[in-house]
């Protein structure tokens, strides 16, 4: 039984890292190209049959929008500043397209920002959701029901509404979080106002 459980905790981690490198906009090429193994195995690529062959092979690169180790241009770091304990592993910020309620609208509409925010914690799970729960309570969001956790060992919400001359602008993140075992890892990700 425990070398099941370690298989299944393997397996969760290296999805949430996939996610947290996903999510920060690690790629393999460049914008407006097909994704590989859309139209062949990854064994058919002829990086894959290089790499297999030991020969050279391309290397990822990363969407100009993210950032390893700190926090992306564009990223509101007064929104949600470095918890105590915490590791930053990658963040990411691009523009987000207009609200649906303000595109009809005379005023202009308000500028949003997509975010992403990758940590690393030696506290426990629960520490971790308080730390983000008062970073971004202190910062006027509301805690809201989460949507189904996905093999996340804890998952919550959190929005905030203000009014504009725009309209009514919702914020939104959500922040997950997956024991290891050894760590926590956070994801908190969402859409707010552009700084």
């Amino acid at each position: 039984m425990p070398h099941l459980a370690t298989a299944r905790r393997t397996a969760a981690l290296a999805a949430a890292l996939g996610l947290a490198l996903a999510t920060a906009g690690c790629g393999t090429g460049s914008a407006g190209t097909e994704p590989r193994g859309s139209s062949a195995t990854a064994e058919s690529t002829p990086e894959a049959r290089a790499a297999a062959s030991g020969g050279p092979a391309e290397l990822p690169t990363f969407d100009p929008s993210s950032a390893v180790a700190t926090y992306a241009e564009g990223f509101p770091e007064d929104l949600f500043p470095m918890p105590e304990g915490a590791t930053l592993l990658a963040s990411s910020a691009s523009p987000a397209p207009a609200p649906e309620n303000t595109k009809d609208s005379k005023a202009e509409p308000v500028p949003m920002t997509q975010v992403t925010l990758n940590l690393a914690s030696g506290l426990s799970t629960e520490k971790v959701v308080a730390q983000a729960r008062h970073i971004l309570v202190g910062q006027g969001f509301k805690q809201i029901a989460a949507p189904e956790s996905s093999g996340l060992t804890a998952q919550t919400a959190f929005r905030r509404v203000s009014r504009t001359k725009a309209g009514e602008i919702q914020e939104s993140l959500v922040v997950g979080v997956l024991d290891d075992g050894k760590r926590r890892l956070a994801s908190i990700s969402g859409t707010v106002r552009t700084p």
